[in-house]
């Protein structure tokens, strides 16, 4: 990953996974539009075949997503990513959710709605750290 700057996502490679359309496409059009390459799934299972696949900096998914539950599709990528990605995880179910995400390994869990400042921040430090 090459970062242009400290307050770019330039080049921060993105594996975003919700099944809510108009979000998923939100998440990517901001995304993209701060330089960050983004592959988009709908759904954990396709997700799981992308990440075997690619390397990605950062993982950030929805943690009630309809094929498998968010925690175990965490803990899936992390044992079979060839390098470990940052995770994010997005809910909008608080608890218990939010702590299952993170004994899955999750470094931050977001609660639904949240705002944009506030996931680039997150994601600002996962280019630091995948740049350094």
């Amino acid at each position: 990953m090459s970062t242009g700057s400290e307050s770019s996502l330039k080049g921060l490679r993105v594996l975003l996974v919700e099944d809510a359309a108009e979000t998923r496409e939100a998440l990517t059009w901001l995304l993209e539009a701060e330089g960050a390459a983004v592959t988009p799934a709908a759904l954990g299972r396709p997700a799981l075949e992308a990440a075997s696949g690619t390397d990605f900096d950062v993982l950030l998914t929805d943690l009630g997503l309809p094929d498998i539950p968010g925690d175990l599709f965490i803990r899936h990528v992390l044992e079979t990513a060839a390098r470990r990605p940052a995770v994010i995880a997005m809910t909008a179910h608080a608890e218990p959710h939010r702590q299952r995400a993170l004994d899955a390994g999750a470094e931050a869990v977001l609660g639904k709605p949240f705002e944009w400042s506030v996931l680039r921040g997150l994601l600002l430090l996962s280019a630091r750290r995948a740049a350094a």
